[in-house]
């Protein structure tokens, strides 16, 4: 076998051993290079056709991301803080606030952009002072009755806006671990009304309970509203196996 390692169809351009009976090898070099002109050659042809095999088979979207103009259908999965966390987002890659707020605006119908430009006027006269409002809650005590141990009773307070400035709950407070309240998200107009929302947990809390929901605001006259919740917890029995069973 010749010395080369290359395919023996070449011996002949490059290895006169095989041919000649002086038994001295020598070697045609631009006969060497010719054929590893043409062995490059083929070994790039074999690539370029595994590439057009791959474009062929798989979408060119796989090597290259589309660039979407309409993001719409990729927010319907989305919930609302996980909304908050795009705009977020969108700002730290340069999104100008500006243009965000004036695009919402021109999306809301006429009424809305009303109150809109209400609420800025309210904002930019609440940098010069404070803004105090009153409101009217619907009830101030919730009676749920018996309840039976373990059980989440799902329930809501509701207020009216009955000032002439906007409402707005900057937090709450509750003195038991058992509930969990869930604010409006937007002010509140004149005349408008919105529900607190809660959920409270009877669970390990046996007996008559009130607790109390304490609403920091901007309401006359404490800047403040208590609600409370009232019921009897009773231990929840468990299901009987026989009827004759006590």
């Amino acid at each position: 076998m010749c010395q080369n390692g290359l395919d023996p169809k070449y011996l002949k351009l490059i290895c006169k051993t095989h041919y000649t009976s002086s038994g001295k090898t020598t070697f045609d070099v631009a006969a060497l290079s010719l054929l590893h002109s043409r062995q490059l050659n083929f070994a790039m042809r074999h690539t370029i056709r595994f590439f057009i095999t791959l474009l062929l088979l798989f979408p060119i979207s796989v090597f290259s991301q589309t660039h979407l103009s309409d993001i719409r259908p990729l927010l319907k999965s989305l919930t609302q803080e996980q909304k908050q966390q795009l705009l977020e987002y969108f700002r730290h890659l340069g999104a100008e606030v500006d243009e965000e707020i004036q695009n919402s605006y021109e999306r809301i119908p006429k009424s809305g952009q009303q109150k809109a430009v209400q609420f800025i006027e309210s904002l930019k006269r609440g940098q010069k002072r404070n803004q105090f409002t009153s409101v009217a809650w619907n009830r101030d005590t919730l009676f749920i009755g018996d309840i039976a141990e373990g059980t989440i009773r799902l329930d809501s307070f509701k207020v009216t806006n009955t000032g002439t400035t906007p409402y707005l709950i900057s937090k709450t407070k509750s003195i038991c671990d058992c509930i969990v309240v869930n604010l409006p998200k937007h002010p509140i107009m004149p005349g408008e009304s919105a529900l607190l929302r809660f959920e409270f947990d009877s669970s390990g809390k046996l007996g008559t309970t009130i607790p109390a929901i304490i609403i920091y605001d901007n309401s006359t006259p404490n800047k403040r509203n208590i609600l409370y919740i009232k019921g009897n917890v009773v231990a929840r029995q468990k299901p009987r196996k026989y009827p004759w069973e006590d």
